[in-house]
């Protein structure tokens, strides 16, 4: 039989995660994906920050989330006022307010809960997007997380090196292990393709990430990779796996890698919770098709019935399962 693509041979992880523990994923907006798929299971992955893309904004964000003297303050400093919105130039505009002092709330809470599910979380999983940075131009050696459409004249733009990359995540991973040391970190390199640095402008950039990330690996014995870019290049390489920018992994191909994911790190046991936790949400999502007004007593008890059996259900969930999202 002829073959028409190589398909990715799925390796299993040196350690089994379990649905019952927090996974942190931070990144790009494939770290985002993945995230939101895991709490589609239930299984409890939490993102604070947002969308993040370079090596340096997403470190900056940890080390100020976590090992910051005066974390407010630091991060009041990277605020500014533009559109009627405080803003941070660290990261997207989730944490943006009309209010400076509600953002420095936001970003606090972020921070806490953050540190609070490190504590108990198996994995971090680390997404970098580009090697390209925006600098400040007022500051040279801060790195923007997010450029919130400003004038290019604000901005220093070039692209980091693997050098500074691994001398920055290296320094923070040990101290990360040494405050969380059942922690795990996972890199992977977002799939998603930056068109508006010119196709071989993009390919440089993944490549500083790739040979960055395999260093780290290399260097740190409790650092591991997980191929999402290549399983996207070069198992699922046609544009029927992209979404109509032809720079996002469509819905489909986003399904395929999770499977994969899930593959590479859950054992039967954990992959079977995540199925019963799946058919738990999709239960509580179903909606059905004649409204009540116009249904008989006997469909209105039924409807009461099966309602019951599915807070039955998710109450018996959450016994079996602490730790996981409670879905009522």
């Amino acid at each position: 039989m002829m073959k028409f693509r190589t398909e990715y041979k799925i390796e299993r992880a040196p350690f089994i995660l379990t649905p019952e523990k927090p996974s942190v994923l931070l990144g790009s907006c494939f770290a985002d994906n993945m995230r939101r798929r895991m709490r589609g299971c239930l299984w409890n992955g939490f993102n604070p920050f947002g969308v993040l893309y370079n090596p340096l904004s997403i470190s900056r964000a940890l080390r100020l989330s976590l090992y910051s003297q005066d974390s407010v303050a630091e991060f009041d400093e990277t605020l500014f006022h533009a559109d009627g919105l405080w803003r941070s130039w660290l990261f997207d505009s989730s944490l943006a307010s009309s209010f400076k002092d509600e953002s420095g709330r936001l970003f606090y809470s972020a921070a806490e809960e953050l540190s609070n599910t490190l504590k108990d979380s198996e994995a971090l999983f680390v997404t970098f997007g580009t090697s390209w940075c925006w600098f400040l131009a007022e500051s040279p050696g801060f790195a923007v997380g997010n450029c919130h459409k400003q004038p290019a004249s604000r901005f220093v733009r070039r692209r980091l090196t693997e050098e500074e990359i691994v001398t920055e995540w290296e320094d923070l991973a040990f101290r990360l292990k040494s405050d969380y040391p059942d922690l795990r970190i996972v890199f992977t390199v977002s799939p998603v393709r930056h068109l508006k640095e010119g196709f071989a402008g993009n390919m440089r950039s993944k490549a500083v990430l790739l040979l960055a990330v395999e260093e780290l690996c290399r260097r740190i014995d409790f650092c591991h990779y997980f191929p999402a870019y290549e399983i996207m290049n070069d198992d699922l390489r046609d544009y029927r796996f992209y979404a109509s920018d032809l720079a996002h992994p469509s819905e489909e191909a986003a399904d395929y890698i999770w499977d994969i994911f899930k593959a590479t790190y859950l054992d039967e046991s954990g992959n079977a919770t995540l199925r019963e936790g799946e058919s738990l949400v999709r239960r509580l999502n179903h909606r059905p098709l004649i409204p009540d007004s116009r249904k008989s007593e006997e469909l209105l008890a039924a409807d009461r019935l099966r309602k019951s059996d599915v807070i039955g259900a998710c109450n018996d969930f959450s016994l079996s399962h602490p730790g996981m999202i409670n879905p009522l």
